[in-house]
């Protein structure tokens, strides 16, 4: 049975009783305003590879094995950066294009970590960064690889990489 056909059932029987006639009636709306409802940010924000102009499609070329993963709303945002890109200097330019063939190269579990470790740093202050920086900078190669190393040994589980969701 379609949709159009299960609709005219109810709008084309002869209510007896007020009361049915008003559940019917609030069934239908109800019915047409969840399909539309669930089904218009499919349909209106889906924005598939091809969708995407040439200019974009260029601009965009690192990510274009992961667009149909994306959700919508990073497909919007990456959409907005190709938009924005030519204003951008010749050193953003570049530096944007290194940045997206280096995410697009990650796995999906060293992305979440990445994006854990971006939300952290967004609690510490501008000065402290720069603090940490600094004492970073001032550290010998092989102190440099220590840390790392310490740092891997130490690194707490997250959702994706706990190992009882594996």
């Amino acid at each position: 049975m379609s949709f159009s056909s299960f609709f005219r059932s109810f709008s084309n029987m002869k209510c007896q009783n007020r009361y049915i006639c008003l559940s019917r009636c609030l069934i239908a709306h109800i019915t047409v305003f969840l399909v539309i409802f669930l089904a218009y940010p499919l349909v209106a924000n889906a924005q598939n590879w091809s969708a995407l102009n040439e200019d974009q499609r260029l601009i965009l070329a690192p990510l274009e094995e992961d667009w149909s993963s994306l959700t919508v709303a990073r497909q919007k945002k990456w959409v907005d950066v190709a938009n924005r890109y030519p204003s951008m200097s010749d050193t953003e330019k570049s530096t944007l294009q290194s940045r997206m063939s280096e995410w697009a190269s990650l796995s999906t579990h060293e992305r979440q970590r990445a994006r854990d470790n971006y939300l952290r740093t967004l609690n510490i202050s501008a000065e402290k960064k720069a603090a940490a920086w600094e004492s970073y900078q001032q550290l010998s190669a092989e102190d440099k690889k220590l840390l790392a190393q310490k740092r891997a040994q130490t690194t707490k589980p997250s959702a994706v990489t706990s190992p009882t969701l594996k």
